[in-house]
């Protein structure tokens, strides 16, 4: 490598010209001193890529840049690191600062990969930049009131901390990672274990839904399979919908309980994971509570409902059951805008547990409400209708509501030894207080009582 020594301002350069290398130029352009310590270039490694023009602040010059670069940001895909290191490694400053911004992956190396893979130790490396996307920097504005973050981590502290600097000067936002965390940051782009599990849970429960729907309602009288694309599905949205509403509530719950109970099992993994995925859980269920609601917007009339008009109206019971359904879903709406970062972030604790608390379990409540007055008459009417009770099987409204209603019942449950728990807490308090010796008080002595 080449032992030039660096120089008060430093030189950045960045390799690529592709979107990340724009949007780097672009928050250049916005927030850095021109004059400042860092002197930003872009160079491109392969020479037949026509190069889309930057800003007037930077500027385009040939790899030969590399030799003496203080700093090297590495705007490449994952494959491209490997032929760049085996090409310029050698004419690099040996005091360069190598800044890593993929995103690896089973299939993909990322820097530390690629050297290992070749052999090279080197620990002037540092991992930055890759959590913020191309479209957000090239989109940021001089007059946002927010800042773009991003984690920076490296094994050299002294080359982490000349990157903060950088990225400071940049426009960023940054926060230093410990390199023992490093596996876990070098995701940053990826989809998330949570997101993952989250909709396999999801798609699973569709599925079950779907079969009991299909296998009970094909044995009515009169069923014509094409109803199962909109007339049925609406039910299987529903029934997925608010189990996964109180699937989301249930880890939480069990958690508090086992804790009030001294049980061992409060921190399982089984509870800590049900936790990690009840947001994203809540989020999906959203979804198929707005599938179930278009659906019925534009099936609801006479032709497939009629069986709920009376004479042109609705009993007390099919009337309570569509206000029930009208405030669940507004209440569901408003703990899945108390779920977005920008929300949820500016809440303070007692709003959020306002929210994720009576709220949401308002919303529950109201939601199984909905389903229960619709269907509690077809649950104990004699003779037993051959729509409800087909095949012998149980009314899709019942099973739609038995696991809501446990979980309800466990909250509960919860919510009564918690305050029994309050309540055990004031009486040995007071005995404790009332047991103390008056000549204990540092104010009053035996012969004051």
């Amino acid at each position: 490598m080449n032992t030039s020594k660096r120089e008060d301002t430093k030189k950045v350069v960045v390799v690529g010209t592709g979107d990340k290398a724009h949007g780097i130029a672009h928050m250049y352009q916005c927030h850095a001193k021109k004059d400042g310590w860092c002197n930003l270039v872009f160079t491109e490694p392969l020479s037949t890529k026509k190069i889309n023009p930057f800003n007037e602040f930077v500027s385009i010059e040939g790899t030969g840049c590399l030799a003496n670069a203080d700093i090297v940001i590495l705007a490449l895909p994952s494959y491209a690191l490997d032929s760049f290191l085996i090409q310029n490694f050698s004419i690099l400053n040996k005091h360069c600062i190598l800044v890593d911004l993929t995103n690896a992956s089973k299939d993909r190396k990322d820097l530390k990969g690629a050297l290992e893979a070749l052999n090279v130790k080197y620990d002037r490396w540092v991992k930055a930049l890759n959590d913020t996307g191309a479209v957000q920097e090239l989109q940021h504005q001089v007059t946002s009131k927010t800042k773009l973050s991003t984690k920076v981590c490296g094994p050299n502290e002294e080359c982490v901390s000349d990157i903060v600097a950088l990225a400071k000067e940049l426009g960023y936002s940054t926060e230093v990672v410990p390199i023992d965390q490093y596996e876990e940051l070098k995701l940053s782009q990826d989809i998330g274990w949570e997101w993952i599990h989250a909709t396999i849970f999801m798609v699973i429960l569709f599925l079950l839904t779907m079969t009991y729907v299909m296998l009970q309602v094909s044995g009515r009288p009169n069923f014509q399979w094409y109803t199962i694309l909109a007339r049925h599905s609406s039910k299987m949205f529903a029934w997925t919908s608010v189990y996964g509403f109180a699937f989301s509530l249930l880890p939480g719950t069990m958690i508090r309980l086992l804790n009030q109970m001294s049980c061992r099992y409060a921190t399982s993994r089984v509870l800590i994971w049900g936790c990690n995925i009840r947001k994203h859980i809540g989020v999906l269920s959203l979804y198929f509570l707005f599938l179930h609601a278009c659906l019925m917007l534009l099936l609801f009339g006479e032709e497939y409902f009629g069986f709920l008009m009376r004479q042109g109206i609705m009993e007390w019971n099919d009337e309570a059951s569509m206000l029930t359904a009208v405030l669940s879903t507004s209440l569901f709406i408003i703990t899945g805008i108390a779920s977005l970062p920008s929300v949820g972030h500016a809440m303070n604790k007692a709003q959020f547990m306002l929210v994720f608390g009576p709220v949401v379990w308002a919303a529950l409540s109201f939601g199984v409400m909905h389903i229960m007055f619709l269907g509690v008459p077809s649950w104990t009417e004699t003779p037993r209708s051959p729509y409800a009770w087909t095949r012998g099987m149980p009314p899709v409204t019942l099973m739609a509501s038995v696991f809501p209603l446990l979980v309800m019942f466990l909250k509960a449950l919860q919510v009564c030894m918690a305050w029994v728990l309050v309540a055990k807490n004031k009486v040995a308090n007071s005995r404790s207080v009332s047991s103390i010796h008056t000549s204990e008080h540092l104010f009053v002595s035996d012969n004051e009582v």
